[in-house]
């Protein structure tokens, strides 16, 4: 057994282990499990976890020997437990995490187009777990870019998930102003110079405040994916960049034809990039990633980077994804 799996196994122990004592959802026990032992104490509510389970959970807590353990290691078992916390509360698939490699990619793009700023706001309109935003700053990080000075926030509808992502910020001490609300709402935040989301899909609700939007259906319920794209517009400064993890079918084919159209009046394309195939079990679900700008701040039109990444289980598909971005981002600075 390897030292993740090790671990892994005693963390969960101790938040099946509270989540039994409180009678709460698998993500509600993590949320709290993690903010026991960051705060070095058990939290008892109403008498609940007893003082028996208390004890046991002090055993427990003492047997991860948590304040030995590397930021690092604490963040990606807190990750792995949250993808088990959304597929144990049978959560909607779309709070999944987005896998990794996605992140990679994005930070890489963002490397080479964000600006460097004394201060760069970044935010995730749709940020769950927290899991693709956190990682895209980290890397940014360690970059150094704009001397790691962000102003970083993120929107979510539902409690548990901001929660997560909460904990998950405090543990790669990132700090975050997170706000719980519908986010095709007005924003509590004001305009961002990048927006970055894997964009929920399938169809909004409530027709009312898809009314507001031009990329409303005609009849029936909107796509949240296509209102969720207008709204970041609404909301990027000028000059403003979005990188956003998107349908494949919302650029390409008959169907994408009125809303590309409509995009690229409203923004110039930076960048489509093409996840890989065998990421999707079938082509109808397949994403890419669509990276735009808002008009404004000297921003104009300049050729958009095309490209489709390999499987992720090569090493090389990131390289010759690096090799293609770097020769695009020389033309188009020349």
């Amino acid at each position: 057994m390897n030292n993740i799996e090790k671990n892994f196994n005693q963390f969960l122990q101790c938040v099946n282990y509270l989540q039994e004592a409180l009678n709460v959802s698998f993500a509600e026990a993590l949320t709290e499990t993690f903010d026991n032992l960051e705060n070095n104490t058990i939290k008892v509510e109403l008498g609940a976890p007893d003082q028996e389970q208390v004890q046991e959970l002090s055993k427990l807590y003492q047997g991860l020997n948590y304040d030995e353990l590397s930021d690092d290691l604490k963040a990606e078992i807190f990750t792995l437990l949250s993808v088990k916390a959304i597929n144990d509360d049978e959560r909607d698939a779309n709070q999944m995490p987005t896998p990794p490699n996605v992140a990679t990619v994005i930070a890489m793009l963002m490397e080479k187009l964000l600006p460097q700023k004394a201060e760069l706001s970044l935010m995730d309109p749709c940020i769950g777990t927290g899991n693709m935003f956190l990682s895209v700053v980290r890397q940014l990080v360690k970059a150094n870019h704009s001397k790691n000075n962000f102003k970083l926030s993120g929107i979510d509808n539902d409690e548990d998930m901001l929660s997560l992502a909460d904990v998950a910020a405090h543990l790669m001490h990132l700090p975050i102003d997170l706000y719980r609300q519908d986010a095709l709402e007005p924003w509590m935040v004001g305009k961002q110079a990048a927006i970055v989301s894997d964009l929920p899909v399938g169809y909004y609700p409530i027709d009312e405040i898809a009314e507001k939007y031009a990329t409303r259906a005609e009849k029936g319920h909107s796509f949240a994916h296509y209102l969720l794209t207008e709204q970041i517009i609404n909301n990027l400064e000028p000059g403003g960049l979005a990188f956003l993890v998107v349908p494949k079918s919302m650029i390409e084919g008959a169907q994408a034809q009125d809303f590309m159209t409509w995009l690229t009046k409203k923004v110039y394309l930076r960048a489509v990039v093409g996840l890989p195939s065998d990421m999707f079990q079938n082509k109808f679900n397949q994403k890419e990633i669509l990276v735009f700008q808002n008009h404004g701040a000297s921003s104009s039109r300049q050729p958009v980077l095309a490209a489709k990444l390999d499987s992720f289980r090569s090493k090389e598909s990131l390289l010759k994804f690096n090799v293609k971005l770097n020769e695009w981002y020389t033309e188009i600075n020349h």
